[in-house]
């Protein structure tokens, strides 16, 4: 995992006064392994405050079905007053056959754990975001190898996806029902 810091440059290469409190801050990961992805998505569960956003075509490479995970993600939804877990699928399939532990979740937090399955106008392809509040993201890069880049405190790369995330959720229209209809 290669990590660097940003520092906000003025004119002729010197850190400028008012750029030093934002971008400062801010910190860039890559990640290139199932282990990294797994270690960045605890450590930005654990950052959540708010929300957290996340979509991908099925939800399998957030590993959902991970217990510390789930964890992480159940103590936001019960301790923080208001806070949204929001996952964005094309195909929810994988949710319900393969995640027991996060449906058993969404079943006990229904308030503020939602899925939805994508518009068919607007299919997800090959996007994969984690959002957490609107300073932290998580972009994977399409392909069978997990590569991305991951970037804590940094609300110029996060809220032009969290635009998109928002957008593409409120094309979904409804949630998913938490358990089967009929039974």
């Amino acid at each position: 995992m290669v990590c660097c810091r940003l520092a906000a440059r003025g004119p002729a290469g010197r850190a400028s006064a008012e750029g030093q409190t934002a971008i400062d801050t801010a910190l860039r990961r890559t990640i290139a392994s199932r282990a990294e992805l797994a270690q960045a998505l605890l450590e930005l569960a654990g950052r959540a405050r708010r929300a957290v956003r996340c979509c991908s075509y099925d939800a399998a490479v957030f590993a959902l079905d991970a217990a510390p995970l789930v964890a992480a993600l159940d103590r936001l939804a019960r301790d923080s007053r208001g806070a949204r877990v929001q996952v964005l699928v094309e195909d929810p399939l994988w949710i319900e056959t393969r995640a027991p532990r996060f449906k058993a979740m969404r079943r006990r937090l229904c308030h503020a754990v939602q899925v939805r399955a994508a518009s068919d106008q607007d299919p997800l392809g090959d996007t994969v975001l984690w959002l957490v509040d609107d300073r932290h993201g998580l972009l994977l890069e399409p392909g069978p190898i997990v590569a991305g880049e991951l970037w804590f405190d940094h609300q110029q790369f996060v809220r032009p996806m969290l635009a998109e995330f928002d957008r593409r959720w409120a094309a979904a229209a409804h949630d998913l029902p938490v358990v089967p209809l009929g039974l």
